[in-house]
């Protein structure tokens, strides 16, 4: 009777599923056709209840187990519970017969970058002495293009089937495990991770040092609660996100929970208070306490803790055994791996991505699937910056990215660094904690700008600020961002006497600190979701003003989105940019709100919404200030108002509402610039005639020049627009002229030039046409293979019919429409 042996398959499903399955298809007509034992597939149900922890089906009773490795495998597969069930089974089986069973059969499913763990490198007997195609390519593309590589996919099923037939008769069995004793297998995978783990942290740095003085957060009690329910059950309070807060030092940040939100206008320091978390991970020079850091077996998965600490003992210093507890000498969340992840690429890096990023010199070493694991088991945290630089269009997306591995590693700590915008409040629930940094304190400014200040410029430069905020308040509330006071001292040591630095220059140079210029139009291909028409400063400028006089009689940190949103839907404004998106963009660009909540809009203090509401009525005639400023009394408001007109008066120059950071303030457009002039079509026949052409700015889609024009190779790129360029009548004209600085020609016509020869200008040009009348009987040069974008030349002879050789055959090949045509006479 012929043995029937068992084998289960171990991949990452969802996954190439169609693949796979037409992959063990073929396995298996393969075992069927071969001489020796029968093989059956422990195939799973049809709607199995487990999930990737369980690990996958048969694994624990199989004789054989197939597993498709590849880096999704790893890091999102069921590899981890596999291999801990298969290394069980193995040492079950030598300890009771002394011989060690081979269970597993590693299979190259896609190519795997990462050095593989110890019991996968063990058990992978195929890679060696196989065909090249399938250590570059992996089983997966073999599968695809299996008409391709059918050499090589043939060789490597006659390995596998052999391979399992020598598996299968080794006469070795391993014991079968139940469902109790496979969920209780130890790790496998990891015993490789704890001395990469030392190399890792050697490798992390944190990005920025810390600065000179302690923060504060407030805590948003309400953040936690579902919306509409009141945290003891009763009717909500307005404003429930913001209704109570508790400050917190940001050293106690780890002990409300998780999963933190951090929101908070740019430039308040939250990648500064990351970097302070980082650095107290790396410090730790000890492994978390039994317990800390990992989330307790009984806890309900993807909960952040937060409800099990309440922030009443987290203000009291006192514990109740959460991860991350008060001490110096502890890591947060008792995580020694921080995972910073920056975004401003526009996108975050992938899990298998996250080594090369943080520490690329360690990224050799790393086993396939650590950061995985580490997340898993809670031993890592994530820390999210610059979520705010990410392109509109791809922000939907990276966020959904995130909150899917947050959901898949309900362990792993996380704090998200935001201003709010694009943040999908209804997705979080009541897994993240709202936290937001509280402002500088007068006393904090001026300790951070005397630790900032280092040269004798910046000294005196300082003496002259601090004896400003003696008697300005409204210097000194502008200045309650680390970023705003970086960006007072620059200004006050800008010019050579500090104390001539007019009062609404520092003003503006605080308010505008974080504002970030658009992406100037370049030749590189577009950053992918980027809007092609993005909001011109000077509406940003104008928007911020009107949202600011329209929140004057409201509390600055808490302006519902509704009025907000009223306040920028301007009628008879001419942009085409939309509430929403001037809001996302004073946010994003400008820096002067944020979104701590859902329906919630906030500038960073109310001396920015003073500044802004000011310049706003000084720069905006008709506007009935004196009927305002008695609906809403404000005595900075105007005395700001006093000097901003006294100062236009006196000058009699109109000042922009905001002046962007690394150029001169700029004014308001009052209206669009008068349309260049343009012509379809200009004809030329000396240089004198192309420089009046020059001189006059016009757009000349189509330039015909007849005789001998000099100059040519100067005046083609200072010619806006044009597309097509037409040398007639020239017989002096041996050579084309310059064409590489014409970016935007396409066409080049090239009439009764008999004596031009050299084509090289085309190598260096943008032209995708050309035609030559008439071309003498000879060969195509072959300068025209050195070109980039021609795609059609059109050769016209006044002679006898041209050879077929005198086109050649590479150039054929590389130009299937050069076509060389007979004048026709008569």
């Amino acid at each position: 009777m012929v043995p029937v042996y068992r084998y289960a398959v171990s991949y990452a499903p969802g996954r190439d599923e169609a693949w796979v399955a037409r992959f063990l298809d073929e396995l298996r007509r393969r075992l069927d056709a071969a001489d020796g034992p029968r093989f059956r597939r422990l195939v799973p149900p049809a709607a199995p209840t487990g999930g990737r922890d369980e690990g996958s089906y048969g694994v624990g009773t199989a004789d054989i187990v197939l597993a498709l490795c590849s880096p999704a495998y790893f890091n999102e597969g069921p590899a981890q519970r596999d291999w801990a069930v298969l290394a069980l089974r193995r040492s079950l089986g030598q300890a009771r017969t002394g011989v060690a069973p081979q269970l597993a059969l590693p299979l190259v499913w896609e190519p795997v970058d990462r050095r593989l763990p110890e019991p996968v490198a063990t058990a992978d007997v195929l890679s060696a002495g196989r065909p090249a195609e399938y250590r570059s390519l992996g089983l997966a593309l073999l599968t695809m293009q299996a008409a391709r590589h059918r050499a090589a996919w043939d060789r490597v099923l006659d390995a596998i089937v052999a391979r399992m037939t020598a598996m299968a008769t080794a006469g070795a069995a391993a014991p079968e495990l139940d469902d109790r004793l496979a969920a209780e297998a130890p790790d496998a995978l990891s015993a490789d991770d704890a001395a990469f783990t030392e190399r890792f942290r050697q490798e992390v740095t944190p990005v920025l040092p810390a600065l000179p003085v302690a923060r504060t957060v407030s805590v948003l009690r309400g953040s936690g609660d579902a919306p509409g329910t009141a945290p003891d059950g009763g009717d909500p309070p307005p404003d429930q996100a913001l209704a109570l807060t508790v400050p917190l030092a940001a050293e106690l940040l780890p002990e409300l929970g998780r999963r933190i939100l951090l929101v908070g206008p740019p430039g308040a320091g939250h990648t500064t208070e990351l970097a302070r978390l980082v650095r107290r991970a790396l410090d730790d020079g000890t492994p978390g306490r039994p317990g800390a850091g990992h989330a307790s077996d009984d806890a309900t998965p993807g909960r952040s803790g937060a409800a099990q600490t309440p922030e009443d003992d987290a203000v009291t210093g006192r514990s109740r055994g959460v991860p991350g507890s008060v001490g110096a000498g502890w890591a947060p969340w008792g995580c020694r791996i921080p995972f910073v992840l920056s975004a401003r690429s526009g996108a975050l890096p992938r899990l298998d991505g996250m080594v090369p990023t943080l520490a690329p010199l360690a990224a050799a070493q790393e086993p396939a699937g650590w950061a995985a694991r580490q997340l898993r088991s809670g031993r890592a945290f994530l820390a999210v910056d610059d979520l705010d630089a990410v392109p509109e269009g791809n922000r939907a997306a990276v966020w959904e990215w995130l909150l899917h591995l947050l959901e898949t590693h309900p362990r792993a700590p996380c704090v998200i660094a935001t201003n709010g915008t694009g943040v999908p409040w209804s997705r979080l629930g009541d897994d993240f904690r709202v936290v937001g940094l509280r402002p500088l304190a007068p006393d904090d400014t001026r300790a951070l700008l005397n630790a900032r200040a280092t040269s004798p410029g910046d000294r005196q430069a300082l003496d002259v600020l601090l004896r400003r905020f003696d008697t300005d308040p409204l210097l000194v509330g502008v200045a309650d961002r680390p970023a705003a006071a970086a960006a007072l001292l620059r200004a006050a040591g800008s010019v050579g006497r500090p104390e001539r630095v007019p009062r609404h220059r520092l003003l503006r140079a605080a308010v505008s600190a974080v504002w970030r210029r658009p992406r100037e139009e370049t030749t590189a291909p577009p950053v992918p979701g980027l809007a092609a028409n993005q909001v011109p400063d000077s509406v940003l400028r104008a928007a911020s003003g009107r949202l600011a006089v329209s929140a004057l009689g409201l509390d600055c940190s808490r302006i519902p989105l509704r009025t907000a949103l009223s306040a920028l839907r301007e009628p008879g404004i001419s942009h085409s940019a939309s509430s929403e998106r001037l809001l996302a963009a004073l946010a994003d660009r400008a820096g002067v709100v944020f979104r701590p909540g859902p329906d919630t809009v906030a500038f960073p203090n109310p001396e920015v919404r003073t500044f802004l509401a000011a310049h706003h009525l000084a720069h905006m005639p008709g506007t009935d200030t004196d009927e305002l400023l008695r609906a809403h009394p404000s005595a900075e408001l105007g005395e700001l108002l006093r000097q901003l007109r006294a100062v236009e008066t006196g000058t009699g120059t109109v000042r922009s509402v905001l002046a962007a950071p690394g150029g001169p303030p700029r004014r308001l457009s009052a209206g669009s610039p008068p349309p260049r002039p343009a012509v379809r079509r200009a004809d030329v026949r000396s240089s004198d005639e192309l420089r009046a052409l020059l001189r006059a700015g016009t757009a000349v889609p189509e330039l015909r020049c007849s005789g001998t024009v000099d100059g040519l190779a100067e005046a083609l790129p200072r010619l806006p627009g044009l597309r097509s360029l037409v040398l007639s009548d020239d017989p002096s004209l041996v050579a084309l002229p310059e064409l590489a600085g014409c970016r935007s020609l396409r066409s080049l016509r090239l009439l009764r030039c008999p004596n031009l020869r050299d084509l090289t200008a085309l190598e260096s040009s943008a032209v995708m046409f050309l035609d030559i009348d008439p071309w003498p009987n000879l060969p195509v040069p072959d300068d025209l293979r050195r070109t980039r974008w021609l795609s059609r030349v059109d050769l016209v002879t006044g002679g006898p019919r041209a050879r077929q050789g005198s086109v050649p055959a590479q150039l054929g090949a590389v130009f299937p429409e050069i076509r060389i045509r007979r004048r026709l006479h008569g």
